[in-house]
C-alpha cells in the first residue's frame, strides 16, 4: 500500500483553512457584550509589525545560524528565510487565534472571580487579555500587551522554525539554533516593548496626576 505525499499547495491550502477557522472561531465565539465594544485585536499590530521586521529578523537569525550551525552565509540566509516565512505567515496568526480562544474561555471566569481572588485575578488577566484588548485609551496597554505576546510567539516560533530547519540540519542542531535565534530577536522585542510601555505608563500617570 502506498501513501501519497501531500503537495506544497495542499499544505498551504490546509494552513489557510486552519487560520481561517481559528480566527473565525475567535471572533464568532466572542461574547456579545464584548462585540458591542470590539476593542483591539492585537493581531492587527502584531502581524504587520512582524512583516516590517521580517528582513532584519531573517538577517539576525541567519547570523546566528552561521555561527551556531557553521553554515555558509548563503545557506544560513536560506535556512532563516524559509523558517521565518513559516513562523510569520502561520505561527503568529494561529498562535494569536488560539490565545484569543483561551482568553474568551478563561477571561470571563477570572473577571467573575476577581472579588474572591483579589489582586491575583487582576495579575492573571493582564497576560490573558493580551490577544484581544478591551476598549482602551492608554497607549501603554497596547505596548504591554505586545510585550506579553512576545512570550507565546517565541515558543511558537521556536517550534515552527526548528521543524523547518531540521530539513537541512540535524534535529538537535535545528532546535538549538531556533532557541538561540529567537531568544535574540524576541528578547529584543520584549525588552523594547516593555521599556516603551513603562515610559508611556509613567507619562500617562504623570499627566493624570
Amino acid at each position: 500500500m502506498s501513501f501519497a505525499v501531500p503537495s506544497s499547495q495542499d499544505a498551504c491550502r490546509r494552513l489557510a483553512i486552519a487560520i481561517g477557522l481559528l480566527s473565525g472561531a475567535a471572533i464568532l465565539l466572542w461574547p456579545k457584550a464584548a462585540l458591542a465594544n470590539a476593542g483591539i485585536p492585537m493581531i492587527v499590530f502584531a502581524w504587520p509589525a512582524s512583516g516590517i521586521a521580517f528582513v532584519p529578523v531573517v538577517l539576525v537569525e541567519a547570523a546566528v545560524a552561521r555561527r551556531v550551525l557553521r553554515l555558509p552565509t548563503r545557506d544560513a540566509i536560506k535556512l532563516s528565510l524559509v523558517a521565518n516565512a513559516w513562523s510569520t505567515l502561520a505561527g503568529i496568526p494561529i498562535t494569536w487565534a488560539l490565545l484569543t480562544v483561551l482568553e474568551m474561555t478563561v477571561g470571563p471566569i477570572l473577571s467573575m472571580a476577581r472579588d474572591d481572588l483579589g489582586p491575583a485575578a487582576s495579575l492573571l488577566l493582564l497576560p490573558i487579555s493580551a490577544p484581544w484588548l478591551g476598549p482602551v485609551e492608554e497607549g501603554w496597554r497596547v505596548l504591554a500587551a505586545g510585550a506579553f505576546l512576545c512570550v507565546p510567539f517565541f515558543f511558537a516560533s521556536v517550534w515552527i522554525e526548528a521543524r523547518s530547519a531540521r530539513r537541512r540540519v540535524p534535529a538537535a542542531d535545528a532546535l538549538r539554533w531556533a532557541k538561540r535565534a529567537n531568544s535574540a530577536t524576541y528578547g529584543f522585542f520584549l525588552v523594547a516593548l516593555a521599556l516603551f510601555a513603562l515610559i508611556s505608563w509613567m507619562s500617562h500617570a504623570g499627566s493624570a496626576g
